[in-house]
């Protein structure tokens, strides 16, 4: 490829794709599906994206105004300089013979996709969801601290993950909004009870084909890192319906916002068979 070329897909994102959700919503699941495709790079989450992206927010907005007038460096100076430094730090797979495609999962990418949008207009995005209250009982299993060793919220008061997911997908739906056509939804759900048919819209929306090999992922190793690790009980286990409906039991204490989200999202009063419905880009 020239350099030329080259220089231009680092700064408007070709080939990229960020998935993100929260956390608990099949983000790993996700990858198991994508990663046996032979034009496709999905690894572990690197926490890189958004922290990039809001580190070039704060400075486009705190010093950007100083450096145009001082030091001729504009905003479209900038967006092109933070662009390379995140692909330069993320992209080493696309230089890969045959990979053009690199979907990166780090699941609070979905708290920067507006800005990811606007720092690389050619990358692509996947917003993972699954039903609220399943995800809240994930949270709730899990043992997550912070800095001080106390467990955060979202995984020891059960409103507080409810809000969690909540927040979150609201964050996911409007950039759903902002970034129309750049950005299909996949559903746990779907993963787990119709996995083929899920895979293949999704493989379209990337301009890829369905590759058979997707759906035998226990045969793959995989190396999992930090908090995908939770997921080792389940990583090469059958997809099954059986996955879905295990935070049934909290439905006594979901809120009118998060009621709203959920149907919003297609989720029924109960968490059982939820409604089917076409993937949308």
């Amino acid at each position: 490829m020239p350099e030329t070329d080259s220089t231009d897909r680092r700064q408007d994102g070709t080939g990229l794709v960020f998935a993100g959700g929260c956390p608990r919503s099949g983000l790993t699941l996700l990858r198991r599906l994508i990663e046996p495709h032979r034009r496709v790079h999905c690894g572990p989450d690197t926490g890189l994206p958004p922290s990039i992206a809001m580190q070039w927010q704060n400075f486009a907005r705190e010093l950007g105004p100083l450096h145009a007038r001082d030091f001729d460096v504009g905003a479209e100076d900038m967006r092109r300089t933070m662009a390379e430094l995140l692909t330069g730090m993320i992209g080493a797979p696309l230089e890969t013979p045959g990979v053009d495609t690199l979907v990166e999962k780090t699941t609070l990418n979905v708290a920067a996709f507006d800005l990811l949008g606007r720092l690389l207009p050619q990358a692509r995005f996947i917003h993972v969801v699954r039903d609220g209250r399943d995800v809240a009982n994930s949270l709730l299993a899990r043992d997550w601290r912070d800095p001080q060793g106390h467990p955060f919220p979202h995984v020891s008061d059960p409103r507080a993950a409810l809000k969690y997911w909540t927040d979150l997908t609201g964050i996911g739906l409007a950039a759903e909004r902002n970034l129309a056509g750049r950005i299909i939804r996949i559903r746990y759900e779907d993963l787990a009870t119709r996995p083929k048919a899920t895979i293949t819209e999704l493989m379209r929306f990337l301009g890829l084909k369905f590759e058979p090999a997707q759906l035998h992922y226990a045969t793959r190793r995989i190396e999992l890192h930090g908090l995908e690790r939770d997921s080792l009980p389940l990583i090469n286990q059958p997809l099954t319906r059986r996955r879905v409906g295990a935070g049934a039991g909290l439905d006594g204490i979901v809120n009118a916002q998060t009621r709203q989200r959920l149907a919003e999202l297609g989720y029924g009063t109960r968490n059982t068979k939820p409604k089917r419905r076409r993937l949308r880009a």
